[in-house]
């Protein structure tokens, strides 16, 4: 069964009812971070419970891009709503679970030296399910995310 989200932009992030921020940094310079997490395949390969990932519109891949993916035992439906080595975004159109009445998430990239500072925010409209799960997802999205960038790191060496 599927549940609908609302389709949302980037300014989404600043009015949303509950917004996730974590950040690390990667020692790879900004266009091979940003490469390797445009590339929907790899993702099961560093992020965490990520066990499939992929595009399902046609090259070239950018704005308006449909990705599909399965987290854990969820499945996702997202649209692309920026995509460049600065700011990669996209609202869920759609997941197996009843999450959120409207998600966005962005990762954005600026320079650290010879790495790459990665912000990863979640934007979302909770419904109950994730209003319930609020308290743990303030410390796991944090966790899940060092976790992933270490895993990215390791990755792209």
């Amino acid at each position: 069964m599927w549940f609908a989200f609302r389709s949302e932009d980037l300014s989404f992030l600043d009015r949303a009812r509950t917004v996730h921020v974590a950040e690390a940094v990667v020692a790879a310079p900004r266009a091979a971070v940003f490469a390797a997490i445009a590339d929907a395949g790899s993702w099961p390969r560093w992020f965490p419970n990520v066990r499939a990932a992929c595009y399902v519109t046609p090259s070239p891949h950018g704005v308006g891009t449909v990705r599909e993916a399965r987290v854990g035992g969820t499945r996702w439906t997202e649209t692309m709503i920026a995509w460049d080595d600065r700011c990669w975004a996209w609202t869920v159109t759609r997941a197996s679970v009843p999450f959120a009445a409207a998600q966005v998430e962005r990762f954005a990239f600026e320079d650290a030296g010879s790495g790459t500072r990665v912000r990863w925010t979640v934007a979302l409209e909770p419904r109950l399910l994730a209003r319930l799960g609020a308290p743990l997802a303030a410390r796991t999205i944090p966790r899940l995310f060092t976790r992933a960038m270490r895993n990215l790191d390791a990755y792209l060496v």
